[in-house]
């Protein structure tokens, strides 16, 4: 039995996949399998899968279903995994060698941990580094985290600060919290990740592991999609947790501020006045109760 399972959903991804195939096989820990999940693709990569399984069958296999969108895929995956511990890497995307070995070391030293997680650099299409993604959240947003690992449901709930293809989890946690949820399409492992962090404490390695790539064609470009779910995240933890109004304070007006403010600046830019108007209104109303 693999200790980690590594589940890959792809969706078009005949440009990319091989090279994210490439960075899971170069891992310095050899304790693992792939399973990739094709959301169904209509360019070659259930060849280029077929391929690699067919040449690595030990190690990778593929699961092939209709177009449901990345969250189905992630569960048919968690669904048919064997490992102990789960890790995510999407089509495009890479990890650096030593990623796995140094995270399995520290969840097996430390059985209380749900997550460990890590930087990541941001690359462009062409494999460019552009920064990393935890000092580009941070340097973006008016509120300020000093805590990244322990018990950290509060600073996550103010900031979305952990990078999902960086995640190794315990396979027992998903079995208590659930999987990813579906009707998310972009803020799932978001909304997933503070399911976590309410229950279990979390660590963190500070050096960026892994390659998040920025393309024209990542779900990431969809801002509007991603805000209006954040604020649904948000308004659903509120819910069931008011004491953090109490905890949190001015925090919270200034995270609503912030989504409400991006919100009307992505409508100012499509020019539709309308909804930018009333997502300006709601900026203001946040800041004022």
């Amino acid at each position: 039995m693999p200790k980690v399972s590594v589940i890959i959903p792809t969706y078009n991804a005949e440009k990319f996949i091989s090279e994210t195939i490439a960075s899971v096989m170069t891992q310095t820990y050899p304790d693992w399998e792939i399973i990739a999940v094709d959301d169904g693709s209509i360019d070659r990569t259930p060849e280029i899968l077929r391929k690699y399984a067919e040449k690595f069958p030990q190690k990778i296999r593929v699961i092939v279903q209709k177009n449901s969108g990345v969250s189905v895929a992630r569960n048919t995956g968690i669904a048919a995994s064997k490992g102990e511990y789960l890790a995510f890497l999407d089509h495009d995307d890479l990890w650096l060698p030593e990623k796995l070995e140094r995270q399995v070391d520290l969840l097996d030293a430390n059985k209380e941990l749900g997550l460990v997680y890590s930087d990541s650099y941001i690359i462009d299409e062409k494999g460019e580094l552009k920064g990393t993604f935890i000092h580009s959240i941070m340097s973006k947003n008016i509120i300020r985290c000093e805590k990244f690992r322990g018990n950290i449901f509060n600073e996550l709930f103010c900031v979305d600060f952990i990078p999902l293809l960086t995640v190794v989890v315990r396979k027992e946690v998903l079995k208590r919290v659930g999987n990813f949820d579906p009707k998310y399409k972009i803020s799932e492992d978001y909304d997933l990740f503070l399911k976590i962090a309410q229950i279990y404490p979390v660590d963190f390695i500070d050096q960026p592991l892994a390659k998040y790539r920025m393309h024209s064609g990542g779900a990431s470009k969809n801002l509007e999609t991603r805000i209006k779910e954040d604020l649904q995240i948000m308004e659903y933890w509120l819910n069931k947790k008011p004491e953090l109004k109490k905890e949190l304070g001015y925090k919270i007006k200034l995270k609503k501020a912030t989504l409400y403010g991006s919100l009307s600046k992505y409508y100012f830019g499509k020019i539709n006045f309308k909804k930018a108007a009333k997502e300006t209104k709601n900026l203001i109303k946040s800041l004022i109760f």
